[in-house]
């Protein structure tokens, strides 16, 4: 089920509501589990057990690591996450190691492909963290199945993130009261995410497709296409993100912020510290660090970027391509860091914000490709084998709407106190998303009605 759809907007969120409304007291965190539980069997129920076996097992190796002591204590944390990550090597990663086996034997296996379960990436690391913070004595160990599934589960960041740690939602999961401000604030959110979603990220999608579909694009083609990607991208995912945040709100848990005007940046560090907050955290805290972060030589800490990095792009999906995205980006954080240490001279603000854009928009343009043929056909478009000027085929693709859908997502890319979100500090920003949340939610679920449903691209991670 997507969020961006007439059964959950019509059906599943306001049955969900009124049940739990009215549900008493912690009873709620059941309802939650429930709806949840139900939320991704509307997707394949055949993938359910496999959610809950790995809540179970993360719940039940908490508390043996909290009780563990000395060596066993080690033993059980290994124990601990040995199941989620095997689920996510299996369901991920199995078809990549296959098919590239194939193609390095020159043979085929005749392998039946492994479907991956949507989110389950977002569910292991949330597992993996829970596991890690309890054998480090960041948390205790939730006594409670139900509390400590129903931050695993909860509908809201299930399937597509943010990727959620249990010590952020941990006290209300046991206590919380009902905020009309914060229930109604969550509707704001959520009505705005939704907009994002529909009328821009969609919006810009048959554009993107259209340019990724030409066989011999020129320079403008791969410009306009990677262009609509890199906003696509950006407002479907922090729109996806901001709907989570809003449905959080409305049962009382806060969920992080996970964009942060990420375009805005005027250094790759920069952008990795607004990007994907969640995730980007997550692989500082529970990998780069854990490998010795930024302790030891220049050979060391930049060693420790490029297997961050290179983890991170495999995270996002089992393909070689995604590797080399997160080692294109590894490269860049080295660079600059090493450039840093130097004490080379600094590229000032704005040359640094148009380099980091360049950077990112070119790994967004790896990021999208399909295959390394179709990611040779972009760079060789990009490079202007095939002219520059804007092409028969993309000329006769794009639409008047989808222009002025990239002219709306730069205007608000480069409009940060509007966008912005500080719901503790009030700002005309504040008032002028509240007083533009309904209609657009309206405008967008009209939209919705003359589409079909485009599913969010975090899905597939």
């Amino acid at each position: 089920m997507v969020f961006a759809s007439d059964s959950f907007l019509f059906l599943f969120l306001p049955i969900f509501l009124i049940i739990y409304a009215l549900t008493p007291g912690m009873a709620r965190n059941v309802a939650i589990l429930a709806f949840s539980w139900l939320f991704y069997a509307w997707w394949r129920a055949d993938f359910l057990p496999l959610i809950v076996s790995i809540a179970i097992w993360s719940w039940a190796t908490g508390l043996w690591i909290s009780r563990a002591e000395g060596r066993a204590r080690g033993w059980a944390l290994f124990i601990g996450i040995v199941w989620p990550l095997a689920s996510l090597v299996w369901f991920k990663y199995a078809n990549m190691l296959v098919h590239s086996s194939e193609v390095l034997t020159a043979s085929v296996w005749g392998w039946p492909d492994v479907l991956l379960p949507i989110g389950l990436s977002f569910f292991v690391f949330g597992a993996i963290s829970y596991s890690t913070d309890v054998f480090r004595g960041t948390v205790k160990a939730e006594p409670s199945f139900v509390n400590y599934a129903t931050y695993q589960s909860m509908f809201g960041h299930l399937v597509a993130g943010p990727v959620v740690r249990y010590e952020w939602v941990a006290q209300r999961l046991k206590e919380r009261t009902f905020h009309r401000a914060e229930f109604m604030f969550g509707v704001e959110r959520f009505m705005l995410g939704f907009a994002q979603k529909v009328l821009i990220a969609d919006t810009l999608a048959p554009l993107v497709d259209a340019g990724y579909a030409i066989a011999h694009p020129t320079t403008a083609d791969v410009l306009l296409a990677v262009t609509g990607y890199t906003l696509q991208l950006y407002f479907d995912f922090s729109g996806y993100s901001a709907m989570a945040i809003g449905l959080g709100l409305m049962v009382g848990l806060k969920f992080p912020e996970n964009f942060d005007n990420p375009y805005l940046s005027t250094s790759l560090s920069e952008f990795w510290r607004r990007w994907h907050i969640s995730l980007s955290s997550w692989l500082r805290d529970y990998l780069y660090i854990s490998l010795g972060g930024n302790r030891g030589s220049t050979t060391r800490v930049s060693t420790n970027l490029l297997i961050t990095m290179g983890l991170g792009g495999l995270w996002h999906g089992a393909s070689w391509t995604f590797l080399i995205w997160g080692l294109w980006h590894g490269f860049g954080l080295m660079v600059g860091r090493v450039w840093k240490n130097l004490r080379l001279p600094g590229t000032g603000a704005f040359a640094g914000h148009i380099l980091t854009l360049a950077f990112v928009m070119v790994g967004w343009a790896l990021f999208r490709a399909q295959s390394w043929a179709e990611a040779g056909v972009i760079f060789s478009g990009l490079a202007g084998t095939n002219g520059v000027a804007l092409s028969p085929a993309m000329g006769a693709a794009i639409r008047p709407v989808e222009i002025a859908t990239i002219v709306l997502g730069i205007g608000l890319v480069y409009l940060p106190k509007v966008m912005r979100i500080d719901p503790s500090a009030p700002n005309p920003g504040h008032w002028l998303r509240a007083w533009a949340a309904l209609p657009l939610f309206l405008f967008a679920v009209l939209v919705l009605q003359g589409r079909m449903v485009v599913p969010f691209l975090y899905f597939q991670f």
